[in-house]
């Protein structure tokens, strides 16, 4: 579960950007079918629908124009019910059809009065559109015609919405956490783990080392997919159909296990090391989508960094070691060109997630887990 802290409060996720960008475009959608042809004039309602409405416009096909008016009804995390109208309207509305556009609607008290403001202006019709609405909250009778998701009569920040006018800025939403459940979190406080290694790397042995201190799961990509097959699973069978016929299992499908394994670990497991996905970037928002869904998240993505001359030398000793016919230089070399040609992205990627952690794995296997270990304790 990702957790924020906002001055005095900390917030757990509950709906993931991924969801809200797939209500945005359906509210869009309905939007464009109909107003089509009425070159509607959207009103975004500040500070708080500044995101929606941006993202909104973008999906927004037909003619249309979009304004600004700023209110006040919010101190803390409880409305005042005053309103105080601090930017005016200068456009010209008579005869047009408006759109409010909005963050929530709790009270409904900022809208009434917004729309009766409206109203002596003249508008052919004024709409209501907003992204989020709490119908346990409302007190008086609206006509909402466009809300994205309906939410609990909880306190929430992120994607616009504030608390004290922080937390505007996160992609994500989130739900103020009580006292009493922000103890309990804090006492099971869940670290997933994303592990990159190239072969040769000691990615195995240092999650060996991890499972043992820290009690985690371990998830490997390959033993999964294996597994559902011989078990001759649903999902197995659909994935043994792709692969005799040369095709890669798609990414849904693999989500699809792994949600499976995941689920099986229950709510309160200390964490899970993913080996071996994600490896691509669509695999990596596709994990954190399935994650957040549970209101977890990865904690920590650990890059295991070996030069390449001591990964050839560890291989080609493997190789003679264990007779695997695959730890040649040539093949050696061709997996090596792929694990980097693959997870370069990937690294970027995680580094904007701002959980990218580099690890020298040359060393001591030790001292590799003892930076390792400073990564997972201070998360």
């Amino acid at each position: 579960m990702a957790i924020v802290k906002i001055k005095d409060k900390t917030f757990a996720t509950s709906i993931p950007e991924s969801v809200i960008l797939q209500r945005v475009q359906a509210v869009a959608d309905r939007i464009n079918h109909d107003m089509a042809g009425k070159n509607p004039l959207l009103l975004a309602v500040l500070n708080g629908s500044f995101m929606f409405a941006a993202d909104l416009m973008r999906h927004i096909t037909i003619p249309c124009e979009i304004s600004f008016v700023k209110l006040a009804s919010y101190e803390g995390t409880t409305s005042t019910g005053k309103i105080t109208e601090v930017i005016g309207i200068n456009e010209d509305l008579t005869n047009r059809t408006i759109i409010i556009v909005e963050d929530i609607v709790d009270t409904g008290l900022t809208m009434k009065r917004m729309i009766e403001t409206l109203g002596t202006r003249h508008p052919a019709s004024v709409h209501i559109c907003t992204m989020l609405v709490k119908p346990e909250k409302l007190k008086v009778d609206l006509n909402i015609e466009y809300a994205a998701m309906e939410i609990p009569n909880d306190f929430i920040v992120g994607y616009g919405l504030d608390y004290d006018q922080q937390g505007r800025n996160l992609r994500d939403i989130y739900t103020l956490v009580p006292e009493t459940e922000e103890k309990n979190m804090k006492s099971i406080n869940m670290k997933n783990i994303v592990i990159f290694g190239a072969p040769g790397s000691g990615k195995g042995t240092q999650s060996d080392k991890m499972i043992e201190k820290y009690g985690f799961e371990h998830i490997s990509t390959g033993d999964v997919l294996r597994n559902e097959i011989k078990n001759e699973t649903e999902l197995g069978r659909t994935a043994k159909q792709y692969i005799d016929n040369g095709q890669l299992v798609p990414d849904a499908l693999i989500i699809d296990m792994l949600a499976k394994v995941y689920d099986s670990y229950g709510k309160d497991h200390r964490g899970v090391i993913f080996d071996g996905f994600p490896r691509t970037i669509p695999q990596a928002e596709a994990l954190k989508e399935m994650l957040a869904e549970r209101g977890h998240s990865v904690a920590a993505m650990l890059e295991l960094d070996v030069p390449e001359d001591e990964l050839m030398t560890r291989l080609i000793k493997r190789g003679q070691e264990s007779g695997r016919s695959d730890d040649n230089e040539e093949t050696i070399r061709k997996r090596l060109d792929v694990y980097h040609s693959q997870t370069s992205p990937l690294i970027d990627w995680y580094e904007k997630e701002g959980i990218r952690n580099h690890i020298n794995g040359l060393g001591d296997i030790d001292q590799i887990f003892g930076d390792i270990c400073n990564v997972i304790d201070s998360i």
